[in-house]
């Protein structure tokens, strides 16, 4: 296997294939001097003493090539290396996983990467489980880390299940004699700044040695306020939720009769009135896309308000680019030789990440709704009860005094007939539901296009967002023992046990209690016993009553005093009919939900020589055993747990999804799985100049699931002293995990069309595991001071374990955002998975249930390459360049089906190039790279290191479209398509001084030129897995070793 080392620091980010570590199941890599590039003995096989012309190429990344490129945090490693896409590098509201970060090589997702430390697995990240699994990078010991490894190739018949994309493995120093205390600083315009501080402390003995490792990280909250292009106008996209654009607001509208109507201030407060336009499509005939296209404008001349207008309210406002974290851990490793045949390795890892204040939206959009008072629910309503819940439109008192207020002032954009119209027809007992308050009807809510707390902001919070508050928690221990029995056979082995565990406490509005609100029992959160219903008789007397503490919500802009999105005074306030901040803070309840998966593996490896000598050398071999068990828990709080609270307002009811008006429900469970593995090795060294290498691995795995056996070859020939040739062909393997099969639903909420909906995920008992075949074949060049590396990688997938794409049913049900489809017997099944809030219409989406699912055969074929040239001389000194890139040729994923049926519910597509960041989470670049220059002169290092990645376009599914005003064009606005985004670059300089007294200072800048990253449609307008949100950062850091 072919390792090498690079000048202050090598290139931009470690290719490398991962090896166990040094005492798990692992060799010793030989580093090479920093001035020169030559292979060492290191393989990616469990065979022992594996020669340096062994079949698989490793490039090692050491601590001191990560102190070379100014000791990056592992978000920024992640997001330099080139293989990897869409990885969860840069966690924030929107895409899940506060306080996480994980890779995701060859874009197969995080949990097709498999990630090791000291050669042992981690357990999978409970937060992570948003973007499909992986470990949460956040647990590795900064300070302990002594190299790098990657390995970009189908590793199953090695490492078993999940190792398809490929492996990664942080190895631990062994090197520290002495105590090493370490600290930087990057200053960030518009926060406090980032910091850490590590400290290690390590003894070497004679047969062993100690290491002890503390560190501490703190990351800055970053306002969205502070970075001008993260909040764009509407036009960028908003009428399909980018941009934190959402149609459900307050004002919002509101039916009395036939009478809709709008309530008054959008524009006012700061909202953006539209209305819908048909546009001949610029983009027809291409995937997905009909003759026209329907999509929301900002009103305007050409396109002026209507009482039908939608007011469009921007929750990204209350939102942070970048969370404030804290980041502990603890690291603490042993080896020890017993005797000359015996030795044991033992390590214990603790962390903590935690993310105070996740700030969101001061409330949701309604989502979930009430049922009638006649079968026990909380809703006046006269409108017919609509799915298995009965589900109802919140509805307003005729004597409610926010309307009544609201209709005596009687303003724009309400007419004087309008007014009179509204009362007339609230105040009429047609249809009035027995014991509605004065036999009337009352005004309905509509379903779709409210949201009770919106520009008022949060009534307590002093910046007037809402809050969330999570917890990553996890702890290791690992230990074994390796040495020699007889014959020179080896052995190594090893238990593992891990736990990872997610804490998160949030709040939502909860259904009952908004209707209660709007009918006059609303209490205080300050007096939460006050307006019971013993006091009430049963909420049917002492509506608004002060002395019983009962008090009205008032769901109209006239209760609210200032825009807190703009500051503006609002025009409409009625300070006698204000919201009490107290009643609106009781409309809220608080869960927490506990989330843990745990992890335990038993690894038993031995390995020796047969005895026959080839030209090579010795025909080596390897043969094992694993045992894994992982158990899934989840713990949900009394407001989220369906089986506590099972209705929205009621105690009984059809669909059991939950009391609350947005986040939705799940069920506790307790899920476990076990897999039994048996694997071997042969390393076949036919001559000097060509060694070979075979690899099987079958794998048994617990219920009906069943079993698997997965083969692998791989050859390197030396063709010269300076060219060699590599390649290797595999299958792999990956299972579903155990909440996968089970017949339970979560309840949540996905962006369908322009806004986030009500989302049912649920399970599928008849999952298949997925299977991929992978083929590499390569080149290695190496001449003087110069090396290089050129490789082709091809895998094929089949039955990709996925979930149907929320907002891909939604897209094929809706084509363009027409209803044509509604009716249509060939999409009945695809029109039963939706309920609606009303008619069938894509206006009128209430849910959407989806269903884990084996999706289509998925092609994706590519080529990297790397050189570097190292040479002295210059202002005698030594220099180096480099740069290594990753070309994606094809990401092609087939046609994927409802479940069950012949639906297409997503085309054919090639993903090469195609981002989707609003509703899938993935973004392909075609072509990702890293360049470096290096100068080192005795003490003294300097790099200059860019970072690039290709400009994507929008995926089927994704925002297509931007509207242009153009006071000449129809609706005001011209239709443009998003196009391709401007490619990315990134400017970093690194400067390092070993100064004198064993201290080592680092200065840098990263983002020299301060470019803004390039737009991309997502709810903060840039890609998060390339682009730098934080502009321009100075960075300075020291490490002192006693």
């Amino acid at each position: 296997m072919s390792v090498r080392t690079y000048l202050g620091g090598g290139s931009m980010i470690a290719l490398a294939i991962a090896i166990t570590g040094s005492s798990a199941m692992a060799q010793t890599v030989a580093s090479a001097p920093v001035s020169e590039v030559e292979e060492v003995v290191v393989t990616g096989s469990f065979i022992a003493g594996t020669p340096e012309d062994a079949a698989l190429p490793v490039d090692v990344l050491s601590s001191r090539d990560l102190e070379a490129q100014g000791a990056p945090t592992v978000i920024q490693l992640v997001k330099t290396i080139t293989s990897s896409q869409s990885s969860l590098g840069e966690s924030n509201r929107y895409n899940g996983g506060a306080g996480t970060a994980s890779i995701n090589l060859r874009g197969f997702g995080a949990a097709r990467t498999l990630t090791l430390m000291n050669g042992r697995r981690l357990a999978d990240s409970p937060s992570a489980a948003f973007q499909g699994g992986g470990a949460n990078l956040n647990f590795i010991p900064t300070a302990a880390v002594g190299r790098i490894e990657v390995l970009k190739d189908g590793a199953a018949a090695t490492y078993g299940s999940d190792a398809i994309g490929g492996v990664v493995n942080f190895i631990t120093r062994t090197d520290l004699d002495g105590f090493e205390l370490g600290g930087e600083y990057a200053l960030i315009d518009g926060s406090n700044g980032d910091y850490e501080a590590n400290a290690a402390w390590g003894r070497k003995f004679e047969n062993g040695n100690v290491l002890l490792t503390a560190g501490y990280r703190h990351r800055s909250r970053l306002d969205i306020h502070d970075r001008d292009w993260a909040l764009r106008g509407f036009d960028f996209g908003g009428y399909a939720g980018a941009g934190g654009w959402t149609g459900a607001s307050n004002p919002g509208l509101f039916l009395a009769g036939a009478n809709l109507f709008r309530d008054n201030g959008c524009a006012e407060l700061g909202g953006v009135l539209t209305n819908n336009v048909t546009y001949p499509n610029p983009l027809s005939g291409t995937l997905g896309q009909g003759a026209t296209a329907t999509v929301a404008v900002p009103v305007g001349a050409q396109n002026p308000a209507t009482a039908t207008s939608t007011c469009r309210f921007q929750f990204s406002n209350f939102n942070d680019l970048v969370n404030r974290e804290d980041h502990y851990q603890l690291y603490g490793e042993v080896n020890f030789e017993l005797s000359e045949n015996l030795a044991f390795h033992g390590e214990v890892a603790w962390t903590k990440n935690d993310t105070p204040v996740q700030r969101i939206s001061p409330a949701n959009l309604t989502a979930q709704y009430p049922s009638p008072v006649a079968v026990g629910g909380t809703s006046f309503s006269p409108t017919a009860p609509n799915g298995p819940n009965f589900s109802v439109p919140y509805n307003i008192p005729a004597n409610h005094p926010g309307l009544v207020a609201l209709l005596n002032d009687c303003r724009s954009p309400l007419t004087a007939a309008q007014c009179a119209a509204i009362r007339a027809s609230a105040n009429s007992a047609v249809g009035a539901q027995a014991g509605a308050p004065l036999g009337a009807r009352g005004v309905d809510i509509i379903q779709l296009g409210w949201r009770a707390i919106a520009f008022a902001g949060h009534p307590l919070n002093s910046d007037k967002a809402d809050h969330q508050s999570i917890v990553n928690d996890a702890f290791r221990i690992s230990g074994g023992f390796h040495g020699e029995i007889f014959g020179g056979v080896k052995y190594d082995t090893a238990i593992t046990y891990m736990e990872q565990k997610n804490t998160s406490d949030t709040n939502d509005l909860l259904v009952s209690r908004i209707q209660l609100g709007l009918r006059g029992f609303g209490a205080k959160a300050d007096d939460p016993g006050g307006c019971t219903a013993a006091e009430t008789n049963n909420f049917t007397s002492g509506a608004g009553n002060g002395a019983l503490g009962c008090y009205y919500f008032n769901p109209f802009t006239n209760g609210t005093q200032t825009s807190v999105v703009n500051g503006a005074a609002n025009p409409f306030f009625n300070a006698a009919v204000a919201n009490d901040p107290q009643v609106v803070a009781w409309l809220y309840g608080n869960y927490t939900n506990v989330l843990t998966n745990r992890l335990l593996v038993a690894d038993m490896v031995f390995s020796g020589e047969t005895g026959l000598e080839l030209p090579g050398g010795q025909v080596a071999w390897a043969v094992g055993a694993q045992y894994r068990y992982t158990q899934e828990t989840r713990k949900y709080g009394e407001f989220f747990n369906s089986n506590e609270t099972p209705c929205p307002d009621r105690p009984a009811c059809a669909d059991e999804s939950g009391p609350l008006q947005f986040f939705g429900s799940a069920v506790d469970r307790d899920d476990d799985a076990n897999v039994k593995a048996i694997f071997a090795e042969l390393q076949v060294p036919v001559l000097e100049n060509l060694n070979l290498n075979f690899a099987i691995r079958h794998e048994d795995y617990q219920g009906g699931i069943g079993s698997t056996t997965n083969p692998k070859v791989a050859a390197k020939w030396q063709v010269t002293d300076f060219l060699a040739l590599r390649g290797s062909a595999s299958t792999t393997f990956r299972a579903p995990s155990p909440g996968l099969v089970s017949t339970d639903c979560n309840n949540g909420v996905r962006v369908l069309g322009s806004a986030y909906r009500a989302f049912q995920s649920c399970g599928n008992p008849d999952l298949k595991p997925e299977k991929a075949d992978t083929f590499n074949v390569g080149a290695i060049l190496e001449i003087g001071g110069f090396s290089a590396t050129l490789d082709y990688f091809n895998f094929k997938f089949k039955d990709e374990i996925t979930e149907e794409s929320g907002a891909r049913l939604y897209a094929s049900m809706f084509p363009g955002g027409s209803n044509v489809n509604c009716g249509n017997p060939a999409f009945a099944q695809l029109q039963a998975r939706f309920t609606f809030a009303g008619a069938c219409g894509a206006a009128n989406v209430a849910r959407l249930r989806s269903f884990t699912i084996n999706g289509p055969n998925t092609k994706t074929s590519g080529l990297e390459f790397r050189a570097q040239y190292d040479w002295e001389g210059w202002l005698d000194g030594r220099w180096a360049i480099g740069g290594e890139a990753t070309y994606l040729i094809e990401y092609k994923r087939g046609v994927t089906n409802l479940l069950g049926t012949d639906i297409a519910i997503s085309p054919a597509e090639d993903r090469a190039g195609l981002s989707d960041l609003v509703n899938e989470f993935f973004s392909y670049s075609k072509l990702r790279a890293n360049a470096f220059a290096a100068f080192n002169r005795g003490p003294l290092s300097v790099r200059w290191q860019t970072r690039y990645a290709e400009g994507t376009s929008p995926a089927f599914g994704s925002p297509l479209f931007v509207t242009v005003p153009n006071p000449s064009a129809t609706g005001g606005r011209d239709l443009v398509p998003v196009g391709k985004s401007k490619d990315f670059w990134q400017h970093d300089v690194v400067v390092r001084w070993e100064a004198p007294w064993d201290t080592t200072v680092t200065a840098s800048i990263q983002n020299v030129l301060d470019k803004d990253p390039p737009y991309v449609p997502s709810q903060y307008n840039y890609d998060y897995t390339n682009g730098n949100p934080l502009g321009r950062v100075f960075e300075v850091g020291f490490k002192k070793r006693f």
